[in-house]
């Protein structure tokens, strides 16, 4: 299957985690290890990296690495978003 539309289904699949608290997607860097197949399986690790206030103290830019790994344990894609996201009443970023 093309990458693009791995990362689309691995999206997907993150989308609860962020729902209502992701502000926007500002960039990312993506790297294809290996081949993905139609029929196979996937799942995405994923594990924050980066957390920074920005100026306006209800708001964080958030790095996560992600994984999407096949059921045979291959990773396959790996791409780091950094979103926007809302942050707590005190200013501090949600995670």
């Amino acid at each position: 299957m093309p990458a693009a539309l791995v990362y689309s289904c691995a999206e997907g699949l993150l989308l609860p985690m962020i729902q209502g608290t992701g502000l926007a997607f500002l960039n990312a860097t993506l790297d294809v290890k290996g081949p993905t197949f139609i029929g196979d399986t996937i799942h995405v690790e994923c594990r924050v990296s980066e957390v920074r206030e920005t100026s306006k103290g209800n708001r964080g830019l958030v790095r996560t690495e992600n994984q999407v790994i096949n059921q045979k344990g291959e990773t396959v894609l790996v791409y780091n978003p950094l979103r926007m996201m809302k942050g707590s009443k005190s200013g501090e970023a949600q995670r």
